[in-house]
């Protein structure tokens, strides 16, 4: 019963990846379908809580962390490419593979701030 609920839902859904990356691709998704531009970096866009600049771009850094079927779906679903300096962009390797949800504070092992605290933002965000 559970499988035809999340497939009535979101059809690709899988399960053999985090509940919160399906979230975000889908909301993402819902996204470009309402003929909005991707969004390509961290505090561009916030939708339900999740900020999906910075999930755009911890996918395009994180590519080689991706299955195969995630890779697809990102870049033949939503256009997202891996990124070709991945390896040079030391900001984005501070940037956690997993979205990050309006009102929490986290930090890496090097403890960089979030994204509002290191782009200067006072903690506001646009909101969808």
């Amino acid at each position: 019963m559970w499988r035809k609920q999340l497939d009535a839902i979101d059809p690709s859904w899988c399960p053999s990846w985090p509940v919160e990356w399906q979230r975000a691709f889908h909301l993402v998704r819902q996204h470009l379908a309402a003929g909005r531009p991707l969004p390509t970096s961290p505090g561009d866009v916030m939708h339900q809580g999740e900020d999906l600049g910075r999930w755009v771009r911890s996918v395009r850094y994180g590519w080689d962390k991706l299955t195969g079927v995630q890779q697809w779906m990102c870049e033949h679903i939503l256009g997202i490419e891996p990124a070709a300096d991945a390896v040079s962009d030391q900001r984005a390797r501070r940037i956690h593979c997993q979205p990050r949800h309006a009102g929490t504070m986290t930090t890496d092992t090097t403890g960089t701030a979030n994204t509002a605290a290191a782009t200067g933002r006072s903690g506001t965000a646009r909101r969808q």
